[in-house]
């Protein structure tokens, strides 16, 4: 009579303990993971996955989704044919001021981005089309690193909404949790979290409180109030920022190339195809940097009349947020 091997019952009992003593050790290695998208998708730090009737946060936000949000909540109440694009400096054009100089009933949003290219103003463009939006003023606020960009920059600071980009709103999102989850944001952020407040060394935080008009995305730069408060002394105390010139202006080198041009050809056509009223601004540099000739000619053969370089030189000019 044969004799039954004596593991022939007992290897399966053991293969699944060990099996079942893995699942335990994994889910509990995995505790951590779990608990941060928990308090990811509790606290939206970013603000991306839900919607809000206000976009004040002590996160820095992206820029692109805010102002795609506003324009997305009021749209259909305030009824936006006005638009102010491009880089941060369009923190100095106000909203409430360019509406007086249009006509009446004309209302106005700001749709930037920070170190905005020209890709995305095209993509803004085009979803603004997609929305059905009357597309009646167009603001331009550019300078030339703005110029020479032909793609978005990355980061979650810098990714477009996916109704603007045309991604995948799984690949957007997958952006904002990476970034969350990322020691430079997480443990500021944490401390940030448990403490309530803002420490001048958490750069991705916004200790400046609100900084934005949630109607048109106007800016409230937290700088005029420190101007106004300091007076002269803002641009003393400030020398590392504001180093002394020499009042002579220096030309840089062409940034239009072929691609450049291209783009700058294709939110022609979207602002000929709504007959836009458009004015195109170079904003001023603080450091006296001037566009190349060969620039500027082909800035005013593309928008003509409506072509604006701030040729002044400014003596102060407050750095952008």
């Amino acid at each position: 009579m044969e004799k039954t091997p004596e593991t022939i019952t007992g290897a399966p009992i053991r293969k699944r303990t060990a099996f079942l003593r893995l699942v335990r050790k994994s889910l509990w290695f995995a505790l951590p993971f779990w608990a941060l998208m928990a308090l990811y998708v509790y606290d939206d730090p970013f603000m991306v996955l839900r919607k809000y009737d206000l976009y004040d946060s002590d996160v820095m936000l992206n820029e692109h989704h805010v102002g795609w949000q506003i324009y997305r909540n009021h749209k259909d109440s305030v009824h936006f044919n006005s638009f102010v694009l491009g880089n941060s400096s369009t923190m100095a054009f106000r909203c409430a001021e360019w509406e007086k100089y249009l006509a009446p009933g004309d209302r106005a949003i700001r749709l930037f981005g920070n170190g905005e290219s020209l890709k995305a103003i095209s993509l803004k463009l085009h979803a603004l089309e997609k929305e059905g939006a009357e597309i009646k003023n167009v603001l331009l606020v550019l300078n030339r690193t703005s110029l020479s960009r032909i793609s978005p920059l990355s980061g979650y600071s810098n990714v477009l909404p996916a109704a603007v980009s045309g991604d995948s709103p799984f690949v957007v999102q997958m952006e904002f949790m990476q970034a969350f989850a990322m020691p430079d944001f997480l443990f500021p952020y944490l401390k940030y979290r448990i403490t309530g407040r803002v420490d001048p060394d958490m750069k991705q935080m916004n200790p400046y409180g609100r900084i934005r008009d949630s109607r048109n995305n106007d800016s409230f730069n937290p700088r005029e109030k420190m101007i106004e408060q300091e007076g002269e002394a803002y641009w003393r105390n400030r020398k590392q920022e504001f180093p002394e010139r020499k009042g002579i202006a220096v030309v840089e080198e062409p940034v239009l190339f072929q691609r450049q041009r291209v783009l700058l050809e294709e939110i022609r056509k979207v602002l000929r195809r709504h007959d836009t009223s458009v004015r195109v601004i170079i904003s001023p540099d603080y450091h006296q940097k001037e566009l190349h000739p060969d620039d500027m000619e082909f800035l005013q053969s593309m928008f003509g009349k409506e072509f604006q370089w701030h040729k002044r030189i400014y003596r102060r000019l407050p750095p952008l947020l």
